[in-house]
């Protein structure tokens, strides 16, 4: 097949798969579901070519005589096709485990060093005087409340206690509801942004259709 005839094919396999997938609008349908698995299976086959290539092959199969570590993530990697065994799935619990040991370890650590870290260093920098100066004694406070505020409103405590810890306790509720606003727009920015994102997405989509349609009748009007 030459190039032009591919091209051709993959833009007729393209649109009608677009349209597949448009026709959710209309509700779940087969052609749907049919547009839906031909995606997962595609990016499955896809996936599995790019492990097989590039990391059974390439860092393991041509790299493991002179690197005796491999050994390691293989083995735990071997004992994961044991859970395809219900008598066996035991085995492959050490390997399971490791992986969530370490993505927990991973995902706690980003949280404080990529997130809470820079936000309290920030908040702290707020009230710098070059740093006022940039932004100004209104936004280093707006920064330094919102932080308060916004980390107050996942402080829990009793709703009925007396004393100085009633007042203490009614004192961070007040806090907290004050943080939940800025979580409100917090959220609302990022939906936002991930409906504008959305849209764009839609947005090329048409724009796709619409050339593919102007480049067939280009074709068959011969122009």
């Amino acid at each position: 097949m030459t190039p032009e005839t591919l091209d051709i094919a993959g833009t007729i396999i393209g649109t009608l798969l677009t349209l597949m997938i448009f026709s959710y609008l209309l509700g779940d349908n087969p052609l749907y579901r049919l547009a839906m698995h031909i995606f997962v299976g595609a990016l499955m086959g896809y996936s599995l070519g790019v492990v097989i290539q590039d990391v059974i092959i390439e860092q393991v199969w041509e790299q493991l005589p002179t690197n005796r570590v491999l050994v390691i993530p293989l083995g735990l990697g071997m004992l994961l096709l044991f859970k395809f065994y219900p008598k066996w799935a035991y085995i492959g619990n050490f390997s399971v485990a490791y992986l969530v040991g370490v993505g927990t370890a991973v995902a706690l650590g980003g949280a404080l060093l990529g997130a809470l870290a820079p936000q309290i260093l920030a908040t702290g920098q707020a009230f710098n005087a070059a740093s006022s100066l940039r932004l100004g004694l209104v936004d280093s406070l707006f920064i330094f409340v919102g932080t308060i505020c916004t980390l107050m409103a996942f402080t829990f405590t009793a709703q009925k206690q007396h004393g100085l810890a009633g007042i203490w306790s009614r004192i961070v509720k007040a806090i907290g509801t004050v943080g939940r606003v800025f979580l409100i727009f917090a959220f609302s920015v990022a939906f936002a942004g991930a409906l504008t994102a959305s849209l764009s997405i839609f947005i090329g989509r048409i724009q796709y259709l619409i050339q593919t349609c102007l480049h067939i009748y280009n074709s068959l009007s011969g122009g």
